[in-house]
């Protein structure tokens, strides 16, 4: 419901860190901002902006968007895959930031994947089921409610877990306008131009924000690039323990014949 209120403008509405640090600004001092778990049972009665994120290639973008929301004194909500080609949720450190997201207060959740299954020729009900219970042991905590991957791309599923209601349920994204930024797009303009609805459910990637208005393949080459030098980090770290290893090669062999009586 339009009930007349007037956003301020913010004259460089981009993909960029400062303009969702404004748009961040305006919803809260207009909304309350629930966390998903918060409205995934039922619609409140008051104004509120749902804001979620769904963690598709980077977990250290949603690090960041996350320290920016906990700047503003924001919780929202963020989904991370067990699946994703970019991120391994067994790495330490990844898992790390997704703790460390869930130590500022932001609601945690598992982005899941149905294609994965389907593709394999599994049930994606129970595979999902599955996830929930793996994601749960990963990150140490019991969560709340999930978010599908790629929902526009393959089927919607029936009931997954009485535990988890889904962030794309029915009454989240047909009940009350709701506006996603998928492919560096919003079908209908930036959600910074919808804070005239009562209530709003508002789907942001943070991979898309964290490089500051550049061209849409440059933002994901940038990622490409952040990624890979992790990964060549890592693998010199690995060279120099392999060094390391053979040097004192002898010493260890000596040592773990003592140990095991070889």
């Amino acid at each position: 419901m339009n009930d007349g209120f007037d956003a301020p403008p913010d004259p460089v509405c981009t993909y960029s860190l400062p303009h969702y640090r404004h748009l961040l600004q305006v919803a809260r001092d207009r909304y309350w901002l629930p966390l998903v778990k918060e409205v995934a049972r039922g619609l409140p009665d008051r104004p509120f902006c749902l804001i979620r994120h769904d963690v598709d290639i980077t977990p250290w973008a949603a690090l960041r968007m996350a320290e920016l929301e906990a700047e503003e004194g924001v919780r929202t909500t963020y989904y991370y895959r067990l699946h994703a080609p970019f991120y391994n949720l067994m790495d330490g450190a990844v898992l790390d930031s997704v703790q460390a997201v869930a130590a500022m207060g932001h609601e945690v959740g598992l982005h899941y994947e149905p294609g994965f299954f389907l593709d394999r020729g599994m049930d994606p009900v129970a595979g999902t089921r599955s996830d929930i219970r793996t994601f749960e042991e990963l990150v140490g905590f019991r969560t709340h409610t999930i978010a599908q991957h790629q929902p526009a791309a393959g089927p919607v599923l029936g009931d997954i877990s009485a535990d988890h209601p889904c962030a794309y349920q029915p009454a989240l994204v047909r009940a009350i306008p709701y506006f996603g930024d998928s492919g560096f797009h919003w079908r209908e303009g930036c959600v910074c131009t919808k804070f005239a609805h009562e209530r709003l459910h508002t789907l942001i990637h943070p991979h898309s924000w964290v490089r500051d208005d550049r061209p849409w393949q440059e933002v994901l080459r940038a990622h490409a690039r952040d990624l890979t030098g992790r990964q060549l980090v890592a693998m010199e770290q690995y060279v120099v323990h392999v060094n390391e290893y053979l040097q004192r090669r002898a010493e260890l062999d000596r040592a773990r014949a003592s140990r095991y009586g070889g």
